[in-house]
């Protein structure tokens, strides 16, 4: 097992409950999600950071980046090749509960969170770059103005080093004007890499590793509310970045590197108008990178409208308006929807699908990207009270093809 899946692994593990207690309202647990890809017998055919199978896709490249919508089409598109060579295999087909979809696609999304260890050659390139010797001391050596780093090469993670960043950026960004340096610019992983050379670097007793708590995105909104955060970067807001946005596909490395090169900017808005500059405490940074990392998770709302045209051209409305014996009329078996519950619907029903459409020889229909978003869009609707027109009469989104 690779050091980041033994770390990332060990983390959820040591998480336990702790994620749904906070989480009550949330799409999903992804430590209970970690249990249910082994339990159901995912790592048979599918790894995560080269731990596993590798009969299907390494999971975490599979899923890199792709909000609530794409991986459920991905589940979808790849489900007659799992089907087939599962069967084949003799390995029974793992159905899903509403909690249980939830909590992998939670689990499956919270992966791409965490980065590969960082490349300490690469960060002692960005130490360079950034002139951290001239104010930073570093096993012994460098400048005394910053104080030592050394500390920081307990922990895996860069948000330590990210967060103390941060509540000093003010005095550093001053210094580096006064001294006619460049305000340090990270790009990609450097942050990754930069603390992985304080790691290889650093003076400390003994090499221990000290693990911070599992980030999360329900504190994270909190400290998103009470820092307001919103009051500058909610959408609509002009010059001023959709940090929701800017986050998405990003890790937690790159997005603490996104906000601190966004920290002096701020700092100067922030200044003009009175507003005293944000710190964090304890792992607030951590769990805000969190909470920005799943806004991310469900994207954005679908057209129902769209999603009806995409429910006929991918011949879903050929089997499931009662035309086919087996196939059920979606609008009297979804008297109630949710997103996870949607998704456990279409996964458990698949075999049979697989099955019907093998003795009717249609295609098997695939969802490019943004379909899916759109269909379920329409398939929630199928449960909502028709819309009343001027007479009074339903008319419900059955009737958007007239």
């Amino acid at each position: 097992m690779s050091r980041r899946a033994a770390a990332t692994l060990l983390l959820l593990g040591a998480a336990g409950g702790a994620w749904a207690a906070d989480q009550a309202a949330a799409e999903g647990d992804p430590s209970r999600g970690r249990e249910v890809f082994q339990d159901k017998g995912c790592s048979r055919c599918h790894s995560v950071w080269g731990h596993g199978g590798t009969l299907g896709p390494e999971i975490t490249v599979a899923v890199a980046g792709k909000t609530w919508d794409e991986l459920v089409g991905d589940f979808w598109n790849h489900t007659p090749r799992m089907i087939d060579e599962g069967s084949g295999r003799g390995y029974p087909w793992p159905t899903l509960e509403r909690g249980e979809m939830a909590d992998i696609l939670s689990y499956l999304y919270y992966l791409r969170l965490f980065d590969e260890p960082g490349n300490p050659a690469r960060g002692a390139d960005t130490y360079a770059r950034l002139q951290c010797t001239g104010c930073h001391t570093l096993g012994g050596r460098g400048g005394r103005l910053g104080g030592a780093l050394d500390g920081f090469g307990v922990y895996p993670s860069p948000l330590p080093l990210a967060q103390a960043m941060w509540n000093a950026g003010p005095l550093m960004q001053r210094e580096q004007l006064r001294l006619s340096g460049p305000i340090p610019q990270f790009t990609g992983h450097e942050m990754a890499d930069l603390q992985a050379y304080i790691r290889a670097e650093g003076r400390r007793a003994g090499r221990e590793v000290k693990l911070q708590p599992l980030p999360n995105p329900v504190r994270g909104a909190a400290v998103y509310r009470s820092k307001s955060c919103a009051a500058c970067h909610g959408q609509a807001r002009g010059r001023v970045p959709d940090v929701t946005r800017s986050a998405l596909s990003k890790t937690a490395s790159e997005i603490a590197g996104l906000l601190w090169n966004h920290s002096y900017a701020m700092g100067t808005e922030m200044a003009a108008r009175g507003v005293p500059f944000p710190r964090f405490e304890d792992g607030e940074l951590s769990d805000l990178i969190a909470y920005l990392y799943f806004r991310g998770y469900l994207g954005e709302d679908g057209d129902p409208r769209r999603g009806l045209s995409v429910f006929n051209a991918k011949g879903c409305a050929g089997c499931h308006s009662g035309g086919v014996e087996g196939a059920p009329d979606l609008a009297k078996v979804l008297p109630q929807t949710d997103r996870a519950g949607l998704a456990s619907a279409m996964w458990n029903h698949a075999p049979q699908m697989h099955r019907l459409m093998a003795e009717k020889a249609p295609f098997w229909p695939k969802f490019e990207p943004g379909e899916m978003r759109n269909l379920v869009a329409y398939l929630r609707s199928l449960s909502a009270p028709p819309a009343r027109g001027p007479g009074g009469g339903g008319s419900g989104l059955r009737g958007l093809e007239d």
